[in-house]
Parts: C-alpha cells; structure tokens; sequence
C-alpha cells in the first residue's frame, strides 16, 4: 500500500475529496470543504499519488459525465 502521505503535501490522502491539476499546480478539495493549492515538484508523482488513493480528477469526471450526455441526448 502506498504512503497516506506524500513528501511536502501536509494533507493526507483521506482528507482529500477531489483535484484538479493545472501544469505543476494542483487544486484539491478536502473533506471539510477547504480548498487549498500545492505546486508540485514532480507532478507527474504527485497526480499518480492522488490516483492510486482513489481521489477523483475533477477533469476526468467531468470528461466522462459530458460524453456520457451527448450519447444519451443524441
């Protein structure tokens, strides 16, 4: 299992709800309702951290929901 926490990120995995990830920043929700950024030194680490702990890519979701959309309104 991978580490709760990521090196340089105070939050943990559990406390983090969504993301969405601009280049090297990222913007995540939390359980509580907090929003708060982290500029990544390796993003690419930072987002497989994120994925592997099942947290939702606001980008991705979104993608998915609106495809899924124009195929049933089509």
């Amino acid at each position: 299992m991978t580490n709760p926490y990521f090196s340089g990120f105070e939050h943990s995995a559990a406390q983090i709800r969504r993301f969405l990830q601009t280049h090297k920043t990222f913007t995540l929700l939390l359980s509580g309702g907090r929003i708060v950024h982290h500029e990544a030194e390796d993003a690419v680490r930072f987002r497989t951290w994120l994925l592997t702990h099942q947290i939702e890519d606001v980008r991705e979701s979104f993608t998915k929901n609106y495809s899924a959309y124009n195929l049933m309104s089509a």
